[in-house]
């Protein structure tokens, strides 16, 4: 039987994006999924511009931008339509706009289409997973095929369940999930294809909110370039058969948002119930979740794939360093303590929206129109980490790092495409040869560690900041050197003379064997 270094259970754009991560590190990777296809149908529709820019790590963000739509500001109304709220998207940092709105077949196509260029990554499709066994050394994954009914064994190293929100790999593996406390909420969802991709559409805006009591909805003008969503809250006493037939759809899309039947194509209708839960443990010995199989929120924030695309960016890199022998597996517990504290904070804000959002009492309706209206900050959450594979006490640490231009052998692009997305050490001045010791060395070598030297200056062998990006962090921070994780967040921050310390660190937090 050949031993896999990963299987992963699921091949949404979770599953997609740690296959084709892995298989960019040249690991080997079997990826089982139960639906003899792709799945086809919309599910998410937003990515900001952290997730863009690991899509450009990924090779696959130049293909994905022209699907894509940016996103400018969205509003919260009432329902005369007057504006609570609008939140501009702000200065983009990622090297990406801020967000993007985008139809989801279209983004798994292009994750399919690079997957299936990795020759160590194996797809098997309509294969539905019936039993999970672990061992000391790997895990065992059993798989029905579904239409011959044959079964097959699959043996890897590791196994990650990224099956979502019903995921049988976090059953199997025994791993309890807890309810954060919304009460459930249904909405009817539909997508639209229009005739005329680019109509205009002036009651659903860009991305509108409106919190109508007699019903609340929502819409997203953009699907990508040639789709609308828009959301309708299922009131009580409703019948779901009537709310899912196509002429409710058309009377409820031509009553509350003046599209007409015939303007295009219900390409989907379906009621989802929106719920807030979180998996109790992240890691079972050789089993990891990611995705939904771990975590599950209401979409006020738009962050429910973000959220699991960052669980891939946070994993991908554990398992290289640990699959390449450069690392212990005890660098994977890590994992669950960054990524757990940081999805229940996002699941949190998005069910504080959610109740807002979803208050049918006129009268309470009014209070909150008033609150909103009067509040000075939008709703936001805290992307640093607060714990985890991080220097112990140093300045900035956890923070998601910035992406300038710089210019570099005659061109300018983005430094995450002149420097790689590894480990990077990036200073605002020369590194003293005398401070990189043997040990430091080590750690470098052993975490192929890129140095760079960021200058607004034309200095020889440094890059230069073109938009003086990187400067102003400098200056603004007071640090002179950046310690920066694959995954784009800050290992830690100092003085240049803090450096040795900071790899020292760094060799032993990742535990590298040096």
């Amino acid at each position: 039987m050949e031993l896999y270094d990963v299987v992963i259970v699921g091949y949404g754009p979770v599953g997609q994006a740690l296959a084709l991560a892995l298989g960019r590190r040249g690991h080997r990777v079997a990826v089982l999924e139960r639906h003899p296809e792709l799945y086809g149908r919309a599910r998410a529709g937003h990515i900001d511009g952290e997730i863009m820019r690991m899509f450009q790590g990924l090779g696959v963000a130049e293909d994905l931008e022209p699907l894509m739509s940016p996103v400018h500001g969205y509003e919260m109304v009432d329902a005369d339509w007057r504006v609570l709220r609008r939140i501009e998207a702000g200065a983009p940092s990622t090297g990406w706009q801020h967000s993007y709105l985008f139809y989801q077949p279209d983004l798994e196509d292009v994750l399919h289409k690079a997957v299936e260029e990795m020759p160590s990554v194996r797809v098997h499709q309509a294969r539905e997973v019936t039993a999970v066994t672990q061992h000391a050394d790997r895990v065992e994954v059993t798989a029905r095929e579904t239409r011959s009914g044959a079964t097959e064994t699959f043996s890897a190293r590791y196994l990650v369940g990224a099956d979502g929100a019903r995921s049988f790999v976090r059953r199997a593996a025994g791993i309890t999930s807890s309810d954060l406390g919304l009460a459930p909420t249904s909405y009817l969802v539909i997508d639209i294809k229009h005739r005329d991709p680019g109509v205009s559409i002036p009651r659903m805006g860009e991305l509108r909110q409106v919190l109508d009591p007699a019903r609340p909805r929502h819409a997203s003008r953009w699907n990508g370039s040639e789709h609308s969503r828009t959301e309708f809250m299922i009131l009580p006493g409703e019948s779901l058969a009537e709310l899912e037939s196509t002429d409710r759809c058309w009377e409820l899309l031509e009553q509350h948002w003046g599209l007409a039947r015939g303007s295009g194509e219900l390409v989907r209708h379906a009621v989802h119930t929106f719920e807030t839960t979180l998996a109790d443990n992240w890691r079972r010995d050789r089993i990891l979740l990611a995705g939904d199989a771990a975590h599950v929120m209401p979409p006020f924030l738009g962050q429910g794939l973000c959220s699991g695309l960052r669980d891939v960016a946070n994993l991908d890199w554990r398992l290289d360093l640990v699959l390449r022998g450069r690392a212990e597996h005890t660098l994977l517990d890590d994992y669950q303590t960054e990524r757990r504290p940081h999805a229940q904070g996002i699941i949190q804000a998005s069910a504080q929206i959610a109740e807002q959002c979803t208050i049918l009492d006129p009268r309470a309706a009014r209070l909150r129109d008033a609150e909103l209206a009067a509040e000075p900050e939008p709703h936001s959450f805290d992307r640093d980490l607060v714990a985890g594979t991080l220097a112990a006490g140093a300045p900035n640490a956890g923070e998601l790092f910035i992406q300038g231009r710089v210019h570099d052998g005659g061109r300018g692009a983005r430094l995450d495409d002149v420097l790689g997305d590894g480990w990077r050490v990036l200073t605002r001045h020369p590194i003293p040869t005398e401070l990189i010791d043997a040990r430091a060395r080590t750690a470098l070598n052993a975490l192929d560690v890129t140095l760079a030297h960021v200058t607004r200056g034309r200095v020889p062998g440094a890059l230069l900041d073109i938009d003086a990006s990187y400067d102003q962090w400098f200056t603004r921070s007071g640090n002179e050197v950046a310690v920066e994780r694959p995954d784009h967040y800050l290992f830690g921050a100092g003085q240049i003379a803090d450096l040795p310390a900071l790899l020292a660190d760094l060799g032993r937090r990742t535990h590298v064997h040096f």
